[in-house]
């Protein structure tokens, strides 16, 4: 056997099937799975380290705008127009003893009506555009808060705000109690961000009248915080018995 044939036969012989170089379809493949893989890692990376933060900062900006809105509406459009000796009447007898308390749920309900209404359009207001949240303001750190990629949120309220009239009954005193008469409002935010999308309720109390009421008290009403008003037959709070109403 000659060297020099044997050396031109063994360099011009084709490699067999399994010692193929990879095709450029085949790397293409490779880099694409590999890239893919790199992303997958870094959105879950990415979600287990920015979801605590960015929920925090939502839920904390939720119930600021929902506090906000509340507030406009209560200091611009409703208490303006409140008259506390208006929304209800203390009957006491012949001995000072309190007797019932009479309220105008007419008014009350159209002080519900008015306070929600107020309060969706303060909302669409203050959520209509996006808020842009830098990357370095979740970290936590104040020399960061300017620095990173910025992150689109939306802040929406979700449905219709509702409202509850509601009383309390708290002893202030021998033979007093101090009577506090307020709506309590309830408003659900929706928060759209990456890696988030979640419900936040808001509620606040829009209180009416605060007053110090004279008078003797059965003890089963001394204490009694948030009771429903539209619990009340007729708009009427008898003392005279445990019974509330329907």
């Amino acid at each position: 056997m000659r060297p020099m044939a044997w050396g031109r036969g063994w360099q011009g012989r084709r490699p067999g099937p399994g010692g193929r170089p990879p095709s450029r379809r085949q790397r293409w493949a490779v880099a694409m799975a590999a890239l893919a893989l790199m992303l997958l890692s870094a959105s879950w990376a990415a979600d287990a380290l920015l979801r605590p933060p960015l929920r925090r900062w939502a839920a904390s900006e939720s119930v600021n705008i929902g506090t906000r809105a509340i507030s406009e509406a209560v200091r611009e459009h409703l208490l303006p127009h409140i008259q506390a000796d208006e929304l209800f009447q203390a009957v006491t007898d012949g001995q000072g003893q309190l007797m019932l308390i009479d309220y105008d749920m007419a008014r009350l309900n159209q002080i519900e009506a008015e306070a929600a209404r107020f309060i969706q359009d303060a909302l669409a207001r203050m959520t209509k555009d996006e808020l842009p949240v830098r990357l370095g303001q979740l970290t936590g750190l104040d020399f960061l808060a300017g620095f990173g990629p910025v992150l689109p949120v939306r802040i929406v309220p979700v449905g219709a705000v509702t409202t509850e009239p509601r009383s309390d009954f708290v002893s202030a005193g021998i033979n007093v109690i101090n009577h506090r008469l307020y709506v309590r409002v309830r408003v659900v935010m929706k928060v759209i961000a990456p890696y988030i999308e979640m419900d936040f309720p808001v509620e606040q109390d829009i209180v009416l009248s605060n007053q110090v009421i004279p008078g003797r008290v059965p003890q089963v009403y001394v204490g009694l915080e948030g009771m429903d008003l539209r619990r009340l037959q007729d708009g009427r709070l008898s003392l005279l018995s445990a019974a509330i109403g329907p």
